[in-house]
């Protein structure tokens, strides 16, 4: 029996998925072939967060990056704007 048969995307809940490498902690990681999300079995969701506007632009901007205590945003427009963004996470209580 194989124990990935149980595990599910947390974006789509299909079980049709491939190995995709390692997270940063030595995990495996996977990718869905339903919808493309990348995931840890068990890892927990980031908080979603309001995504800023392009201060050049005025369009919504996608996350880029997860730096330790920093999302970096990139303009939605890019690569012809290449704006981004840092935003401090905020602490947990």
């Amino acid at each position: 029996m194989d124990v990935n048969i149980a595990l599910r995307c947390p974006r789509c809940g299909s079980n049709a998925h491939n190995r995709y490498g390692k997270a940063p902690n030595g995990r495996q990681r996977y990718i869905c072939l339903v919808c493309g999300r990348q995931f840890v079995n068990g890892a927990p969701d980031r908080p979603r967060s309001e995504r800023p506007r392009c201060p050049v632009c005025h369009r919504r901007m996608h996350v880029y990056m997860h730096e330790q205590g920093v999302t970096r945003y990139r303009c939605a427009a890019y690569p012809q704007c290449k704006t981004f963004v840092k935003v401090p996470e905020k602490e947990l209580d």
